[in-house]
């Protein structure tokens, strides 16, 4: 009888030590609206609730993890989201008269183009689609490898300079990626 009491503790323990060999605070620890947008407070101006959701996501990470954490800020977020959720999530960022905003993401965009030119083009132009979520199951799935998702980021992103980064700026990138595609 008391074997059967110290079971269910044992599993609990297991598992919290699983989670901090991982690097991972346990998903019992998890932000509240890190994956429900509807709890995310976003004011006129935006949320900025995002930075720290990241930067959760990151704790006990490997260092090319952190490093790709910075890149992310710098290059994707703006268009996969704060966290890698996708547009729905990066909308949230965007002052309230921005979040119909969808001028980056049109087929026949020059590979490089000043946001003068995109200014002049966003009118005349099909959109191709949402930037997708970066974050959660299956997310990255199309990708074999990290070769491949390296290549393909790099080849394709940012929309608007794609290459711009180093190759290392790029494997950060792709570390991140992983990392957060299939989060604790």
């Amino acid at each position: 009888m008391a074997m059967a009491a110290t079971l269910p503790a044992l599993a609990l323990w297991l598992a919290m030590a699983a989670g901090l060999a991982s690097g991972r605070p346990p998903a019992s620890e998890r932000p509240a609206p890190l994956d429900d947008l509807d709890l995310r407070t976003v004011t006129e101006m935006g949320s900025r609730e995002g930075d720290a959701l990241r930067d959760w996501l990151v704790v006990g990470a490997p260092e090319a993890v952190v490093r790709g954490a910075a890149s992310y800020d710098w290059n994707c977020a703006v268009c996969h989201g704060d966290t890698g959720l996708g547009y729905d999530e990066a909308r949230l960022a965007f002052p309230a008269d921005h979040r119909t905003c969808t001028r980056c993401h049109r087929p026949g965009n020059a590979r490089e183009m000043s946001f003068e030119t995109m200014m002049e083009r966003q009118h005349d132009l099909f959109a191709i689609g949402d930037p997708p979520a970066l974050r959660g199951p299956g997310t990255l799935s199309a990708f074999a490898s990290d070769e491949v998702l390296f290549a393909y980021t790099k080849a394709t992103m940012p929309r608007y300079q794609p290459g711009r980064l180093d190759d290392e700026g790029y494997a950060d990138l792709v570390a991140f990626m992983r990392w957060i595609a299939s989060p604790p």
